[in-house]
C-alpha cells in the first residue's frame, strides 16, 4: 500500500475466526512458562516452546504468531497484563488489554473494563500497548504520534473474528511504517470494529 504522501506501507494482516471449535488463540512467555521468572526469547522459540508444551493436543499447529505488550528490555518482564490459560502473571496497567475469554470469544477493553467486568472471565490476555486505535467502529487515536514506526495491531471485527496486523519499518524506500493514525485506519479497511496497538517491535 501506499501512505497519503506516497510512501511505500508493507504490512501483513491474518484474520482469526475464533468461532471455529478447532481454533484459538493463546498468549506466551518465554519458554512457554511465566514461573520460570522473567526473561527474553524471541517469538519463535516462544512458539517452538508452546509446540512442545502441546504435544499431547492431537493436531496442534500454530498457524500465526506475534510479539504483543512492550516489556522491560533489560529483564523481559511484561510492561502489562499478561494472563495464561487462566492465571495472571502480572496484573494490568493503564493501557487496556486484549483477551479472549473462558467462552472462546475475544475482547478489547479498557483498564476499567477489564477490572469491573472482565476479570474473571478471562483465559488469556495481555495489555495495549499506548493507545486504542478503533473504538465503537470510529478510529479513536486522538493527537497520538505521527511519527511512522514498525507496528503491531489486533482488532474484532463486528462478527467477531479476531485480526491481527503487522506493518513493517524502518527500511525506507522498503518501507516506511506507519503513524498511529494510519494504522488505525489499516484496521477499520479490515473491518474492526475495536482496535489497540501492540508493541511494533524494533
Amino acid at each position: 500500500a501506499m501512505s497519503a504522501d506516497g510512501k511505500q506501507m508493507v504490512y501483513y494482516v491474518a484474520t482469526v475466526d475464533v468461532t471455529r471449535d478447532d481454533v484459538t488463540i493463546m498468549v506466551n512467555y518465554k519458554d512457554n512458562d511465566p514461573s520460570k521468572g522473567w526473561g527474553m526469547q524471541r517469538v519463535e522459540d516462544q512458539v517452538a516452546a508452546l509446540v512442545k508444551n502441546n504435544k499431547h493436543v492431537e493436531n496442534f499447529t500454530p498457524v500465526v504468531a506475534t510479539n504483543g505488550d512492550g516489556f522491560n528490555t533489560t529483564t523481559g518482564e511484561p510492561a502489562g497484563l499478561l494472563v495464561m490459560n487462566g492465571k495472571v502473571w502480572k496484573g494490568i496497567d493503564g493501557d487496556g488489554f486484549f483477551g479472549i475469554l473462558k467462552d472462546g470469544s475475544a475482547v478489547i477493553g479498557t483498564t476499567q473494563e477489564y477490572k469491573t467486568i472482565y476479570k474473571d472471565q478471562i483465559q488469556d490476555a495481555v495489555s495495549g500497548f499506548g493507545v486504542t486505535l478503533v473504538k465503537d467502529g470510529k478510529l479513536n487515536v486522538g493527537n497520538y504520534t505521527a511519527d511512522r514506526a514498525s507496528r503491531t495491531a489486533v482488532g474484532i471485527t463486528k462478527t467477531g473474528k479476531v485480526v491481527f496486523m503487522v506493518l513493517d519499518g524502518r527500511q525506507e524506500p522498503f518501507s516506511c511504517g506507519g503513524s498511529m493514525e494510519e494504522i488505525a485506519q489499516i484496521m477499520l479497511d479490515a473491518g474492526c470494529v475495536e482496535a489497540v496497538n501492540l508493541d511494533g517491535g524494533g
